[in-house]
C-alpha cells in the first residue's frame, strides 16, 4: 500500500512538473523556434539526468533479494517443497 501512495506521488509531481514547463514554454518571451532549439539542445542532458536519478532511485528503495535473505539460515534441503 505505501509503494502505491508513492507511485501516487511520483506521479502527481511529475505532471506538475511537466504542466509548468508547458505552461512556461507557451508564456515565454522567446519565439516557438527559439524554444524548440533550446529543448533539442537541453534534451539529453535532461535524459541523462533522470536516468541518473531514476537508478539511484531504484537503489535506494529497492532491497538487494541476496542481501535480505542472507541470514535467514535456510538450506537448500529447507527450499524443497515435497509433495
Amino acid at each position: 500500500m505505501k509503494s502505491q501512495a508513492t507511485q501516487n506521488i511520483i506521479l502527481a509531481a511529475s505532471a506538475a512538473f511537466l504542466g509548468g514547463v508547458v505552461v512556461s514554454l507557451f508564456c515565454s518571451p522567446r519565439s516557438g523556434k527559439d524554444n524548440r532549439k533550446w529543448v533539442s539542445d537541453n534534451k539529453d542532458e535532461f535524459q541523462r539526468w533522470l536516468d541518473t536519478k531514476g537508478k539511484d532511485l531504484k537503489n535506494k528503495t529497492l532491497p538487494n533479494l541476496y542481501e535480505a535473505t542472507e541470514d535467514l539460515g535456510l538450506t537448500e534441503e529447507d527450499l524443497i517443497i515435497e509433495r
